[in-house]
């Protein structure tokens, strides 16, 4: 079972778009997928057909009790879903005083590990103890950032802590690469901060880049990700060649 974190600080990236249209792409490929929304906004839930004011068990009560997480279909075949709400909140708080507090997500998906071959997290967009347990509980760690200044300082961040979580907590833990969410093509500033970030970090970014498109905010407005509500816009081409070239690296 590989395991694959989304994570950065900034929001506003795009990451929660990014978790579900990946989940969705690799289940479409036949892959046995879970979703783990870590995040207790919730929005992986909404965006995978849950709704979090109704969910009132999360992947926290499944760290606390050392137990497996609670987990149900969605409307894709080969993916489920671990649902998240604002109680997970309540979750990060009473694991902060625990020994081992880093690695309690990591016992958990353990519980399930013989049911799928692929597991994404969606963390909050922050370096709090759940993003702490994703990076932990992950062999993977994929990082959208946009084409500004602010994402970009939040990237440099990002990578100083994945170097301490590879050195203290989990030294398996590998950055599959990074993307670039929200070009806009048309835009002479976007463009050069893409190139920029491209020189700066060279192999490790992704060659799919996901563009800032009308489909997206539709599949907002309908509730699902852009892959299964525009099939055949521009952006979810762009999402399932990404998916293609994260299956690519992970197996590399």
């Amino acid at each position: 079972m590989q395991i694959i974190t989304i994570a950065q600080q900034k929001g506003g990236v795009g990451k929660t778009t990014s978790v579900a249209n990946l989940a969705v792409a690799f289940a479409v490929l036949g892959q046995r997928v879970l979703a783990v929304d870590c995040d207790p906004q919730g929005s992986l839930t909404l965006s995978l057909g849950a709704d979090p004011v109704e969910i009132s068990t999360t992947i926290g009560d499944a760290m606390l009790a050392d137990s497996a997480p609670l987990l149900s279909k969605t409307a894709v075949p080969n993916l489920d879903l671990c649902a998240s709400s604002r109680h997970l909140a309540d979750a990060e708080f009473l694991l902060a005083p625990k020994m081992g507090r880093e690695h309690f997500l990591a016992r958990a998906l353990q519980k399930v590990e013989d049911q799928y071959d692929y597991v994404f997290l969606d963390t909050p967009p922050s370096l709090g103890l759940l993003t702490i347990n994703c990076m932990a509980a992950a062999t993977w760690m994929l990082v959208p950032i946009a084409p500004a200044l602010l994402s970009a300082a939040g990237m440099r961040d990002l990578l100083a802590t994945v170097s301490e979580v590879q050195q203290g907590i989990n030294p398996k833990l590998k950055i599959a690469g990074v993307f670039v969410t929200f070009a806009d093509q048309k835009s002479i500033a976007g463009k050069r901060t893409e190139a920029e970030i491209r020189e700066d970090l060279g192999e490790l970014v992704f060659h799919t880049t996901i563009s800032r498109r009308i489909a997206h905010e539709y599949a907002a407005q309908s509730g699902l990700p852009v892959v299964l509500s525009e099939p055949k816009s521009m952006a979810a081409a762009e999402y399932r060649a990404l998916a293609q070239e994260v299956f690519q690296r992970v197996h590399s």
